[in-house]
């Protein structure tokens, strides 16, 4: 996945959970988020591989989409 799919879905400023899909929806990352553009954004950022690791870096590539799902609080 790349930063210009990304920014074809309109991601909100507010807490939830994300979902990284691959081929077929297969779910490859589930996180949470108290910003979810912030948070989700920060997963294209240039030095991914050294700010969290290869395997994520290498989860981004393979991601195919972003589902998100809206919570009242991080909690």
């Amino acid at each position: 996945m790349k930063l210009h799919d990304l920014k074809k879905k309109k991601i909100l400023d507010t807490p939830g959970v994300y979902l990284f899909t691959g081929a077929r929806k297969k779910i490859l990352y589930i996180g949470k988020a108290t910003s979810l553009r912030s948070r989700v954004r920060s997963y294209f950022d240039k030095n991914i591989a050294s700010k969290r690791g290869q395997h994520i870096a290498t989860m981004v590539e393979q991601a195919k989409g972003v589902d998100f799902i809206e919570t009242d609080s991080v909690l």
